[in-house]
């Protein structure tokens, strides 16, 4: 069942997507990136807030990026 929110005259709500995630860190699928959403949602720091570098440490973190093989 997908969440819902209500927002109040005197409030603002950012949203963020797996789209989002994906788009930042392209090495992750679309579950991996749920899951870089939920630990966010679940653990990031309220005086820093979610942004992009947020979102790539995290899924860093989580999923680390695969190495790059140099061109022969």
């Amino acid at each position: 069942m997908p969440k819902t929110i209500e927002i109040q005259d005197d409030e603002i709500a950012i949203i963020w997507s797996t789209e989002d995630v994906k788009m930042q860190c392209e090495w992750l699928d679309d579950e991996q990136a749920l899951d870089v959403l939920n630990h966010i949602d679940h653990k990031h720091d309220a005086c820093i807030g979610v942004n992009w570098d947020v979102i790539e440490y995290t899924a860093d973190f989580m999923y680390p990026k695969p190495e790059e093989k140099p061109d022969a």
